[in-house]
């Protein structure tokens, strides 16, 4: 049903990829060719990804172990004290005609803390080591080596969520010339909430960077952004209407006429989108000019939804006044902005909005 409100021809069903990596439990038998990933995942399978827990990548530096003659002997050499062989994989990821090796450490089983990318040349030894950009406290939670793009071109992508499961993201990872680099990392970092996810959302073979964003706003609104995955290439902007019509609902009390225009007021100044149920709520000849941030806080709109105290301050016929503020702010101050409201046709409008700087 979402589909239909997409813009730029998006589609909103998730595509997550398809689980391909093994959990060994004897690293010379257990060691097997993994191919890139690009089909989708089942939902059984993304509900075991989610339910994992680890600590996050270790960022440790140092000398690292001298070449071994067998794979599990240099497993075994490399392998950080307390921790597991979670993941292994053996691929091309620099398209050199020889493969490499990919190995994942964790505490826990199906967590994530070390990774290494390991070439066979005269015996085994690392290239180097995945280093974790996600600065916020985070759980590693899978990892797997996927085709994001209609070249040959192999990358590591590193999946991660927060303890509680109310954020989640990925990191991708590149090997060029014996140097791995951080293509782009897409976490929530500044809420700690929200979802980051890696989609083929287009169904074209090139998979996007795509954040969704959910308010507990009037309207219930998700705005959807996505970019390329690495980052390259225009951000589309998509706004979604998750209350039970699926699409805008007019409100009756002039309140929530209000509290709706102040929210919509918040997406558009954050997300750069064009609103055009703003143009609804008015009446007025022209856009105001106050500044509505110097006196309603709209910092609670990423979490629980905007707070706002709307005290009608005056009633005649078809007029109605409001005084509204943070509820936050003190009850006894008359400081806040004046709405003015006139029903038109049935509907309640905007008339002025002005700002009262009386204690």
């Amino acid at each position: 049903m979402l589909t239909s409100l997409f813009l730029n021809g998006c589609s909103v069903e998730p595509t997550n990829e398809k689980q391909q990596a093994v959990d060994p439990t004897n690293p010379s038998t257990q060691v097997i060719e993994q191919k890139a990933v690009t089909e989708p995942e089942s939902a059984a399978q993304k509900q075991d990804r989610n339910s994992n827990v680890a600590n996050p990548i270790n960022k440790r530096n140092g000398n690292y172990v001298a070449d071994s003659n067998t794979l599990d002997q240099f497993i075994k050499k490399v392998q950080p004290s307390n921790e597991q062989l979670q993941r292994i994989f053996k691929e091309d990821l620099d398209l050199d005609g020889k493969p490499e090796y990919v190995l994942a450490f964790g505490l826990e089983k199906g967590g994530i803390d070390n990774i290494f990318v390991v070439r066979e040349d005269a015996g085994y030894h690392i290239i180097g080591k995945l280093e974790d950009p996600v600065m916020v406290a985070h759980l590693n939670t899978d990892m797997k080596i996927m085709k994001l793009d209609q070249t040959e071109q192999k990358f590591i992508v590193v999946y991660s969520t927060s303890e509680v499961n109310e954020a989640e993201g990925f990191s991708i990872f590149a090997l060029n010339h014996n140097q791995i680099n951080n293509l782009n990392y897409s976490y929530p970092e500044a809420t700690g909430q929200g979802s980051r996810k890696l989609e083929d959302i287009n169904k074209d073979g090139v998979f996007e960077d795509v954040s969704y964003y959910r308010f507990q706003d009037t309207q219930k609104h998700t705005i959807i952004t996505c970019q390329k995955f690495d980052s390259t290439g225009p951000e589309k902007t998509k706004v979604l209407y998750e209350n039970k019509n699926k699409k805008f609902v007019y409100p009756t009390d002039p309140k929530d006429i209000i509290q709706n225009y102040l929210e919509d007021h918040y997406l558009r100044n954050r997300f750069f989108i064009h609103l055009p149920e703003m143009a609804e709520f008015t009446a007025l000849s022209a856009s105001p000019k106050n500044n509505f941030e110097s006196i309603i806080d709209f910092s609670a709109m990423d979490y629980t939804g905007l707070d706002l105290n709307v005290k009608e301050i005056a009633y005649e016929a078809n007029q109605r006044v409001f005084l509204v503020k943070s509820s936050s702010e003190e009850e006894e101050s008359n400081q806040g902005l004046v709405f003015t409201l006139e029903k038109q046709s049935g509907k309640w409008k905007i008339m002025s909005i002005e700002m009262n700087d009386k204690l």
